[in-house]
């Protein structure tokens, strides 16, 4: 039966000080839930819910971040089982990996991300690339026969989405969209964010491939999509860096920062503005031709009458035959050829970079050395893209491989620095709840430590790569190891002063981890963030 989730007792979980007014929490201070499946949790529902989350009771997350967080985590629109966070899950940076999802159909085979494979109905509805490379089929160019005209793609992460979704006018492709959503930057058939729910819903939602609205799905309430909006443009980043005042104390790192910036070394910071997805001269995220598809994939392609298709990027929506030749000699693509740049901060938690999973060289595991070696390859220096930066700074790129290896530690260390972040602003509002509440709602406290390990554990998978002998600051992984200790020993401790004392030691660790990075990387981070 499909779980329905009916908030009881709305007002007796306001905060500690209403239970003077004869409230009184339930034994195990859990939420309290109606399984009536006949009785689905409307808009409504989820807000009074969380005016009553404590959370919100703190101040620290808005109703409406938290409402969305409800509908982007748990709303089912009637479909499949599926939701936003199936593909986009909190414990795993907003996407999915090939680690995640196979530890996902070993521990739990029947997770509604896997719906495809026991309803006949729905055989269609995936291909093998969502087990072999975490990626997934998707029919951006449009329904017409959706079972042979798809692409597959990876799952993009939603972290930062509200710095990097400003559309370029200057790359031609911006009428729609106005905002970048999506691989190719027109993932929304309204051209916006807002909408870009209502395509998912009917995409990867639905009960039949017939995506009959009413029957296979229902649609997304205009208020539901004004409060899943809020909730996404909350998560991540609020903000860019300055990397001309960032100064990292690990020298490879600082040398990779200087190569980034450096039009005749790296060249990055043209295209990836303070390693965001932004365009140096506009500030806006710019649509580029920069040859990955010219590489190959390892993923599956559709078909139009005999031949195969690639995936050509922006455009082609509902159009009757391909209109882009990817370099078969014929069209053989629907679109122009573009992608959007991804921010380039949270890329090294990640993988798999690239918007058809490419891997560079074959070493099996793709990671930020892979994809920054692609920028030396023969199909980036062909590329419009590159050429189009060869005429800006009058030369061709020519990456160097100890040039290439300094950037992406140059990336672990931003990245592990976000991590840490996040990790530390979890661990904030989960004391700041025991403080206020003690044990009331003590599955919130306990839910975002457990996400602040989560991220601990990204960091350190981050900074201390197990390929590289020299790991990123070794002071500080000791540290968010012992830091991670004490997040176990809180998650397991018997009284909410016991929990506080060890929240409290954790933040220290934390703290003097983050010290070791170095200056300028500040980050303001989203409420979202404190949602799953």
């Amino acid at each position: 039966m499909r779980r329905s989730t009916t908030w009881v007792g709305f007002a007796c979980w306001a905060g500690a000080a209403l239970f003077a007014a004869g409230c009184a929490a339930p034994a195990d201070d859990a939420d309290v839930y109606l399984d009536d499946a006949s009785q689905p949790v409307t808009l409504a529902d989820r807000i009074a819910r969380c005016e009553a989350d404590p959370r919100v009771v703190a101040g620290l997350v808005s109703r409406d971040v938290c409402a969305g967080a409800g509908v982007f985590f748990e709303e089912t629109f009637e479909g499949n089982g599926r939701t936003c966070g199936t593909c986009h899950p909190a414990a795993n940076s907003t996407t999915l990996d090939i680690d995640f999802v196979t530890a996902l159909d070993q521990s739990n085979p029947d997770d509604p991300l896997f719906v495809f494979r026991d309803d006949p109905a729905l055989a269609a509805l995936e291909t093998s690339d969502l087990l072999e490379d975490a990626a997934i089929l998707e029919n951006v160019d449009g329904f017409i026969d959706p079972e042979r005209r798809f692409v597959s793609r990876g799952v993009n992460h939603v972290l930062s989405l509200s710095t990097s979704i400003q559309a370029d006018p200057g790359d031609g492709t911006t009428v729609p969209p106005a905002e970048r959503t999506g691989w190719g930057g027109d993932g929304s058939s309204d051209g916006t964010l807002r909408g870009f729910l209502r395509d998912a819903v009917a995409q990867h939602f639905p009960r039949r491939l017939d995506r009959e609205v009413g029957v296979d799905f229902r649609l997304p309430t205009p208020q539901e999509e004004d409060v899943a909006l809020a909730f996404q443009l909350s998560l991540g980043r609020q903000n860019e860096l300055d990397l001309s005042r960032v100064r990292l104390h690990d020298a490879q790192a600082e040398e990779g920062r200087l190569a980034f910036m450096d039009p005749h070394r790296g060249r990055c910071n043209v295209c990836h503005n303070n390693a965001g997805a932004n365009f140096q001269d506009t500030g806006r995220n710019r649509n580029f031709d920069t040859g990955t598809r010219s590489l190959g994939s390892p993923l599956n392609v559709g078909s139009f009458e005999d031949w195969g298709l690639s995936d050509g990027g922006f455009g082609g929506r509902d159009l009757p035959r391909p209109d882009f030749d990817s370099g078969s000699g014929f069209p053989d693509a629907f679109g122009n050829g573009t992608f959007n740049t991804p921010p380039l901060i949270e890329a090294a938690d990640t993988p798999p970079f690239f918007h058809n999973s490419l891997q560079i060289n074959s070493r099996g595991t793709r990671n930020i050395e892979d994809a920054v070696t692609f920028y030396a390859s023969a199909s980036f220096k062909n590329s419009p893209a590159a050429l189009e930066l060869d005429q800006r700074f009058g030369a061709p790129l020519d990456l160097v491989p100890m040039d290439s290896i300094a950037i992406a530690r140059f990336l672990r260390a931003l990245n592990g620095a976000f991590n840490v972040d996040i990790a530390r602003q979890r661990l904030d509002a989960a004391r700041v709840l025991v403080s206020r509440f003690a044990n009331t709602r003590a599955d919130v406290q306990v839910k975002l430590m457990e996400l602040a390990r989560e991220e601990l554990d990204d960091a350190i998978a981050v900074m201390g790569d197990p390929n590289n002998p020299d790991p990123l600051y070794p002071a500080a992984l000791q540290q968010l190891g012992l830091a991670r200790a004490e997040i176990d020993q809180g998650i397991s401790a018997g009284s909410a002063s016991e929990r506080q004392n060890r929240i409290t030691n954790a933040i220290a660790r934390v703290a003097t981890a983050r010290a070791h990075f170095g200056e300028g990387i500040t980050f303001a981070l989203g409420q979202g963030n404190l949602m799953y």
